[in-house]
């Protein structure tokens, strides 16, 4: 298994630069969408591009989860908290 041969401090610095790849992948898309400031990338390549960062971005997340007591579960529980208050806001501003 991965976390057997990484380290934990490896692996946690593989997911951030992943995370940081992400978030340049979807820059780039919406600069592509929006076209204000061009690229030469089109939206498709863009797209791609983005679901292979995810995919990263996901795969790293599972490797270092496995090496967290109980991550999963707890992210879990953040993630619906924090998407709860997300849909909070929207109903706000409405």
């Amino acid at each position: 298994m991965i976390p057997e041969e990484l380290a934990q401090t490896e692996l946690l610095c593989m997911l951030a630069e992943e995370s940081n790849e992400l978030s340049q992948a979807a820059l780039k898309l919406r600069r592509a969408i929006d076209g204000s400031n061009p690229t030469p990338k089109t939206v498709d390549e863009c797209k791609r591009a983005l679901i292979e960062e995810m995919a990263d971005v996901m795969l790293c997340y599972s490797v270092v989860d496995l090496t967290l007591s109980d991550g999963f579960k707890a992210a879990n529980q953040t993630k619906r908290q924090k998407y709860l208050r997300w849909m909070e806001r929207l109903n706000e501003r409405n």
